[in-house]
């Protein structure tokens, strides 16, 4: 009898000393309107980011639950293990932060242009002339951070895509820096105003693809690069539900 207990507390105590695989998992995304790729509407997460996870989810028989929080709490979230996986997520984003982490990505889940849009009659008109530019808080204009640290632009932070579209409108700000995807879909189908910004594709723009991240969970990633390579024609067929065009 009590050699079966010393056998009992050994194997307990070696299964607590490692982490117990679990197929309910949550994931971190940001709380922002950033349709059709992904957002919040009526309470629930959304669009064709959800659609993809979700179909991996079911495939391999997890459950994701989605924690939608604000863009700077959701990066200090995920460092400290608040979230199982990050998404979207990207290895330059955050450096700082991550810095001593071991943080694993995924394959693309969606390539991504950041660019300015601005009126039409402005297209091609060159960088001199944006004076002030626009972008969500939180989000940083990469290939804009010189011009504003040498005080040759300014930029205006606004906490809806809806309020800087009005500003450029207004006269306000000269361009938006924004996704090229959810400012196309915005403007027609929310604004109903197709084309009355454009994207400037001749203006300095970022390129850059969309990722899921763990710190917790490396082999869950490796299955999800699975999915993504086994069912290309699914992913496809999602993006042109969400009417997400592949540049």
């Amino acid at each position: 009898m009590k050699n079966s207990r010393i056998i009992l507390i050994f194997c307990f105590s070696i299964m607590m000393s490692f982490p117990v695989f679990s197929d309910d998992f949550n994931i971190g995304v940001e709380g922002i309107d950033y349709y059709p790729i992904y957002a919040k509407r009526d309470g629930l997460y959304s669009g064709y980011a959800r659609a993809v996870l979700d179909a991996f989810a079911e495939k391999e028989g997890h459950k994701f639950t989605y924690k939608t929080l604000p863009i700077k709490r959701l990066f200090k979230g995920f460092i400290k293990g608040d979230v199982d996986f990050k998404f979207p997520d990207n290895p330059y984003w955050q450096k700082n932060l991550k810095q001593g982490k071991n943080v694993v990505y995924s394959d693309s889940v969606l390539e991504y242009i950041d660019g300015v849009i601005v009126k039409p009659k402005f297209i091609s008109k060159g960088k001199d002339r944006l004076k002030t530019l626009g972008t969500l808080r939180g989000f940083t204009p990469w290939e804009y951070l010189d011009d504003i640290s040498a005080k040759t632009m300014k930029l205006k932070e606004g906490s809806s895509l809806k309020g800087l579209i009005q500003m450029v409108q207004a006269n306000r700000i000269d361009g938006v820096y924004f996704n090229v995807i959810v400012a196309k879909y915005f403007m027609a189908n929310t604004l109903s105003q197709k084309d009355s910004l454009v994207f400037d594709k001749s203006l300095p723009h970022t390129r850059g693809d969309y990722h899921m991240s763990t710190i917790k969970y490396p082999k869950i990633i490796d299955s999800f690069n699975r999915f993504l390579t086994e069912n290309k024609s699914l992913v496809e067929s999602i993006k042109a539900k969400y009417e997400i065009p592949s540049f």
